[in-house]
Order: C-alpha cells, then structure tokens, then sequence
C-alpha cells in the first residue's frame, strides 16, 4: 500500500519549483554511462556503472525540490560571489544569505565560497505518522555547481516550510536553471535500533553474498533488489 506524503504551499508559489519524484531528474551523464565495459588487457566483459542498482536506487529515491526561476551566479572585482534573478511578480526571493555569525563554526564543503546560503522554503511537507524526511543533497549529483547540507526533519509533526543552508562551489559563473534540483526529500520511517558489532560468523556469508551479487546470473537486480515507488 503506497503511503501519502503532502507538499503544500501558499497559493501564488504553486507554479513555481514544485516538487517531484526524483527518478524525473535522472542526469544525462548517467543516461549516458556505460553498462558493462572490458577492461585494458581483459578479454571479458566486467559490470558497468548501470548494473549498480544501487547507485540509481540512491538518485531516484524520494523527492526533489528544485529552483523556481533561473539563478545567475557570477563574481564582482574582489572575486567576492555574486547572485541575481529575475523575480516573478509576487514571489520572494528563493536565495537568502545568513549572517557570518550564524554557522561560524560549521566547516565549509571544501572548494566552496564561504558565504553561507540558503534555498528558501517555498513548499512544507507533511509525512505519515511515524516518518521522517532526509533532506540532503541530490544524492550522488556531484556535478551540481552547489552542495547542499542535510538535515533530518520529524515532518509528520513539524511540517512547515524551512530554509535549507547550502554553499556555492568556487569558480563557478552561469546560470543554475529553473527547475533544478536543490534537494532530495526522503521518507524515512523511524524505528529504535540497537547496533550488534559481534558479528565474526557473518563476514564470510557476507563475502560470498557479495560475490552472488555480482553474478549476472544470481544479480542483485533479479534477486534482492526491491523496487520502490515515489509518484
């Protein structure tokens, strides 16, 4: 049975980054990688980055919340960041700078602008009871001009819109597009745990599971794999 998780905002923002499965942001890059590959001096063919499920799993679990107009980023004569857009009539503004004293301690993503940024809520979120959401960087989108910080957000009771810290990458001038993804927004369901670390008997099992898993006839896809569903 598919549970429901409701993003909501105030009328005049509906038509402006609205938020959609992941799996809809798919990057070219991995539309375009291989499959299966031969390695220099091999003769047969060794699994590709396509045949890791989950490494795809990871991109297209959840939900995305993206930029609702194109966001210009150049450099001013200090070499100092510099942000711009074009605001649609009505909408505030969906970046926000915070003061240097807010976050002085917290280390920057190395090779990024110290200026410490936010994407500004446009859309709150409310999940089933007992759910969370991981609210992270799109996962494993490294090639984004930006890196976004995660937060863990008990949103089946607290479920308001919030400003989201992220920090530009250095050297990075252009546009980052409407419809971007900013974050990804994952159901977590909340449980107790407790961590048994005395596990000897488990670590050979586990190395022949790993190598059945690699198998094209015992493959992780065809045989532990769970298809999941964000629509």
């Amino acid at each position: 049975m598919l549970k429901r998780i409701s993003f909501f905002s105030d009328k005049i923002y509906r038509n402006f980054g609205q938020p959609k499965p992941m799996k809809e942001f798919v990057p070219e890059w991995y539309r375009l990688a291989e499959t299966t590959y031969v390695a220099k001096g091999e003769q047969e063919e060794s699994p590709g980055l396509k045949k890791c499920i989950p490494f795809l799993d990871a991109m297209i679990s959840g939900y995305a919340i993206t930029t609702p107009y194109d966001i210009y980023v150049s450099r001013n004569e200090k070499g100092e960041i510099k942000l711009g857009w074009n605001l649609p009539k009505g909408l505030k503004e969906f970046i926000a700078e915070r003061p240097k004293e807010t976050g002085a301690t917290m280390p920057r993503p190395a090779g990024h602008y110290p200026n410490h940024l936010v994407w500004v809520g446009f859309w709150g979120v409310k999940a089933p009871k007992g759910y969370s959401i991981l609210v992270t960087h799109p996962l494993n989108r490294f090639d984004l001009p930006f890196t976004t910080m995660s937060a863990l957000m008990d949103s089946d009771k607290f479920f308001a819109s919030g400003n989201i810290p992220f920090f530009i990458k250095e050297g990075f001038e252009g546009v980052i597009p409407a419809g971007t993804p900013v974050a990804q927004y994952i159901p977590v369901k909340r449980d107790s745990w407790i961590m048994d670390n005395n596990n000897q008997g488990l670590m050979n099992f586990e190395h022949q599971h790993g190598e059945a898993a690699r198998n094209p006839e015992t493959s992780y896809k065809k045989k532990q794999w769970v298809r999941k569903e964000y629509k």
